[in-house]
């Protein structure tokens, strides 16, 4: 049993040098006269020969012997296993920098002014090229698209940069926002609202609230809010939302803190869109994974 073991072992190491040789023929065509091509080409076809005659003994010294010819010729094709490891790591932390840096980053709900649409402990995924490609080290984006109405979107708070928080877009450059009590008006229009009963949740410092619940559309895109008349609002909220800027609320609207107490969310502050859901945590919340955000 062991030494068919030691047979497959040999095989599977000389069919991965054969892939490498032949790979390195091709990307190094240049590097040897026609004479010397053609002597490792003939090694290399009759190492595949004894490779496809299945495990045997003797395939370990003609291995041996095509790796010599070979790197005589051309050098060693062949990485060690480490240095392969190491690149392999290497190309994913790259890659993976690169994605978290230009497309998409996950982020953590750590507070209740989304909810019910997001919740404390979700976590979600963000489209960061959306709204444009930043410039690494700067507040600077290329434009790919602007923010709509309605979407829901991640910024670096304004007062403590260091800070991210996530709302949704109510106003967008040009806008007249009007905040009146639990009436939302955009260039003079009241938001359409239906009640959808009442909602009950807990807090981060853990005290129960119970609030209206409204199924409310905005250019046509429905999302649920919630409103508490028991809290105290500000008083009569009325802006015109400047260029490059936006007016953003949380859906949790007497329990947010959002562009009614700070002003407006300039756009080179946006790190991106919300998608979805990835995971929730605690597990009585594990249903919400995979709800894409609206």
């Amino acid at each position: 049993m062991f030494e068919a073991r030691r047979l497959k072992r040999e095989r599977r190491e000389a069919e991965s040098w054969l892939a490498r040789a032949r790979t390195e023929l091709l990307r190094r065509p240049n590097l040897f006269d026609p004479l010397e091509r053609e002597a490792v080409e003939q090694r290399l076809q009759r190492l595949a020969v004894t490779i496809a005659a299945g495990p045997a003994e003797g395939l370990a010294d003609e291995l041996a012997q095509c790796k010599d010819a070979f790197d005589e010729r051309l050098g060693a094709p062949g990485r060690g296993p480490i240095r392969e490891y190491v690149e392999l790591i290497v190309v994913a932390l790259t890659l993976a920098l690169l994605v978290r840096a230009f497309v998409v980053q996950a982020f953590k709900i750590p507070s209740g002014s989304m909810i019910p649409t997001l919740l404390v402990g979700d976590h979600i995924l963000v489209n960061k090229f959306i709204y444009g490609v930043a410039i690494p080290f700067t507040n600077i984006r290329l434009p790919v698209s602007r923010p709509r109405r309605g979407d829901i979107v991640v910024f670096k708070f304004p007062e403590d940069q260091t800070k991210d928080y996530i709302k949704r877009v109510i106003g967008v450059p040009g806008d007249r926002i009007d905040v009146r009590g639990d009436e939302l008006l955009v260039n003079g229009t009241p938001l359409p609202k239906q009640p959808d009963g009442e909602f009950r949740f807990e807090d981060p410092k853990g005290f129960d609230h119970v609030s209206e619940l409204y199924d409310e559309s905005l250019d046509g895109r429905r999302h649920l809010v919630l409103y508490d008349k028991t809290s105290l609002r500000p008083g009569e909220v009325s802006r015109t939302v400047p260029p490059d800027s936006y007016f953003c609320m949380g859906d949790n609207r007497d329990h947010s803190n959002d562009s009614r107490y700070w002003g407006f969310v300039p756009a080179k502050l946006l790190k991106g869109k919300a998608l979805l859901i990835y995971f929730s945590w605690p597990p009585g919340q594990w249903f919400r994974i995979g709800s894409v955000l609206r």
